[in-house]
Order: structure tokens, then sequence, then C-alpha cells
């Protein structure tokens, strides 16, 4: 599938409470960039992600996410993107293969177990243990398969190779250059320069 989503962000700001992450944010994000949002910690990536989203709304401005001329809604928005992130947690009690699975259905996309069974090769798991056997690491690899298999055209990346070791780093290096040349939209919240050199532009919320 092509990809033509625009995503727009005109004059976008969050706050909680008393409390302002960032204000006055515009972008206009074009199909197959790379965007790196960068900040200290605290700053509001991972909430600015979120917006993009549409699992939270912003406390000013606008954002639009545009498919071939067509403004989508929270709710379609979600058949468009994959977000890792740390608040996306699997089912202890399901194996790896059945989690994407599970997740993969929960989004629209329908997989078959081998196409489950080698995107959890792909990223140097075992098909059939439970994921109450897995470490911090080997689920963030997980996070990262079940992102390539459904494949979406928009890729939310927050932070993603927190708790992977260097070779998990290589696979997030590798996964970033395959969406990319797939035409996929990227936008990654990191402060890792060689996570952000991909990126043809940035969000500072510094």
């Amino acid at each position: 599938m092509e990809n033509n989503l625009v995503i727009e962000l005109y004059d976008v700001g969050k706050r909680y409470g008393r409390k302002e992450l960032f204000q006055g944010i515009t972008k206009v994000i074009q199909p197959g960039q790379c965007i790196a949002v960068t900040g200290s910690n605290g700053s509001g990536k991972s909430t600015l992600l979120k917006l993009i989203a549409g699992i939270t709304r912003p406390t000013a401005g606008t954002i639009r996410l545009i498919w071939q001329e067509r403004i989508l809604d929270n709710e379609q928005r979600l058949q468009f993107l994959g977000l890792l992130s740390p608040e996306l947690v699997f089912y202890n009690n399901l194996t790896g293969i059945e989690n994407l699975l599970f997740f993969a259905k929960g989004r629209g996309v329908i997989c078959t177990s081998q196409q489950a069974k080698a995107a959890i090769a792909k990223v140097g798991l075992q098909t059939d243990n439970f994921l109450g056997t897995y470490s911090t690491g080997m689920k963030q690899r997980l996070k990262l398969a079940l992102i390539q298999m459904i494949s979406p055209p928009l890729w939310l990346l927050d932070e993603p190779s927190s708790n992977l070791d260097k070779a998990g780093k290589t696979l997030v290096e590798t996964c970033i250059k395959g969406a990319l040349h797939s035409g996929a939209t990227v936008i990654i919240a990191t402060n890792e320069s060689w996570e952000a050199k991909y990126a043809s532009d940035k969000i500072s919320l510094n």
C-alpha cells in the first residue's frame, strides 16, 4: 500500500494542570519522512507521540492525519499507525506468537501463524515461549516484531532502543532503515544521536 499519509501539527500545546509541557509546535510531516522528537526527560516526547496517535488530546492547537485527502478521526488513525511504547503491555500467559496474533487482530490486521513465527524469529526470539519468561529486553524485541509484522504507514517509536543490548540496538537500526525503505513515515522520540541520524527534520521540546 502506497503511503499517502500527511501529518499536520498546528500550534500544538499540552499541559497537565499548571504544568505546561510544550506549546506552539507547528510542523507538516510528509509521507516517508523521518522526524526526531528530542528533549530532556519530562519534556513531553512520549506525550507528543500519543497526541499524534490520537490516544490523548492536545490542550491547544490541532493535529490532523490526512490519508488521500481524507482527515482521519481518532479511531481511524489507529488503522494507519504502529506505536512502540513502554505503555504497550503484552500478556504473560500467552506465547510470543499468540501475543502477536492477538494484537495484530485487534488492529484489524489478519496474520497467519507462519507470519507471526517469522516475525519473532527475525528479532531473535523463540516462538513458543510464554511472555512470563521474557526479560525486559526480549519484550522490547517482541514490540519490534509486532510493528514490523503489521507494517503500518506511520511508525511512532518511543525510545525504541531502551532496555536493549548492542545487538538489540543494531536490530532497531535495521528496523528503522527497513521502514524508511518501504516508504513508511517514522517519528522517533529519542535523545540517541544514532537513532536521530535518519531524521531529515526534528521537533525539539527543550
